[in-house]
């Protein structure tokens, strides 16, 4: 190094030159190493922000020194430290929610299947697994129509068809299969925009209801049947008063069409000489549901007097009376109201 160099550097040495140099670099690099700071934890607070679904800063409405001083990243911290634990309150409801709808689609004595838009089965409870399914058959993700039809197209009364079509529930009464009967009610869940992405079908079997319906109605008929060839007029009545039935010998002793039964009272047929016995007779069996032998008079439909003597009963339900029924029989012309 030539003197005239050194002598420099002495001489800067001396006056701090060079120190003021190394200071300046230094404190160049401190600022650099600040911006970066912020700016690395500016852009991993927007990140977090945006995870919470919020909108990212921006440095006119926080500047560097007051993000540090702020400390967003321990305010979000906390703020996540809260939307996790009501996360956790969230599923343990959900979870509890879960287990009872599971415990009651367990406990059901229908059988519900829960259908996606596609027809796939996605859920079923044991009760259907029972009526409709194999044991042990893994049936989800089949279509409905290949698990309870055995066919790969839909019939033609599918009920998960007409609930895509109408996009409401519906009911069905009695639908056949396999010599069994059920009655079906059927509901859509929709999404926000009002699309169905499940139905849930509800199988109640009423087979046995079925036949024992058919069998009442065929007694019923039977019954009808004796009666309409009976001799005797026999008669049923409400509590208001009204014909419930007539049979044929009825309707013949009196002149009346089977049309016409449904428009008559008792008050219509009884002579106004006998109305007071007989409604005061009819009164006292819709208050204590005892029944007894009757003399009256009947007015026919052309006015003829018709003495007739029988026999009232009436039928209770819950204590109260339901019907009454009466035969009779003409009493000829010695008959009379008794007295």
């Amino acid at each position: 190094m030539k003197l005239g160099e050194k002598l420099r550097d002495v001489v800067e040495n001396l006056s701090g030159a060079n120190e003021s140099r190394r200071l300046v670099a230094e404190n160049e690099l401190l600022r650099e190493r600040e911006r970066q700071a912020h700016t690395y934890v500016r852009s991993k607070v927007n990140q977090l922000l945006r995870v919470m679904g919020t909108l990212p800063l921006r440095a006119e409405e926080l500047d560097d020194k007051t993000l540090l001083d702020l400390d967003p990243i321990g305010i979000i911290a906390d703020a996540f430290d809260q939307v996790l634990e009501h996360l956790n309150d969230t599923n343990d409801k959900l979870k509890l929610a879960n287990d009872e709808i599971q415990a009651i689609l367990t406990a059901a004595n229908v059988g519900i299947l829960v259908v996606d838009a596609e027809m796939k089965v996605q859920a079923f409870n044991p009760k259907l697994r029972e009526m409709f399914l194999p044991a042990g058959m893994d049936v989800l993700g089949s279509t409905c129509s290949k698990v309870l039809c055995g066919q790969e197209i839909p019939p033609p009364d599918c009920t998960f068809a007409k609930i895509m079509a109408c996009k409401i529930g519906l009911q069905r009464q009695e639908w056949a299969l396999k010599g069994r009967n059920y009655d079906v009610a059927a509901a859509p869940i929709k999404n926000k925009f009002g699309e169905i992405t499940h139905v849930v079908l509800v199988y109640n079997e009423v087979t046995d209801r079925k036949r024992m319906m058919e069998s009442l109605q065929e007694s019923e008929e039977m019954f009808r049947t004796l009666l309409d060839n009976s001799r005797d007029m026999v008669q049923g009545v409400t509590p208001d008063g009204m014909f419930l039935y007539v049979n044929r010998a009825w309707r013949q002793a009196l002149g009346y069409g089977e049309d016409e039964i449904d428009r008559l009272s008792i008050h219509d047929i009884i002579h106004p000489d006998c109305r007071e016995h007989c409604l005061g007779f009819f009164n006292t069996l819709m208050a204590t549901g005892r029944g007894g032998e009757i003399d009256a008079v009947f007015v026919a439909r052309d006015g003829t007097r018709l003495p007739v003597r029988g026999k009232i009963s009436c039928s209770l339900k819950d204590g109260k009376p339901l019907v009454t029924c009466g035969i009779f029989h003409p009493a000829g012309e010695t008959g009379k109201c008794m007295e």
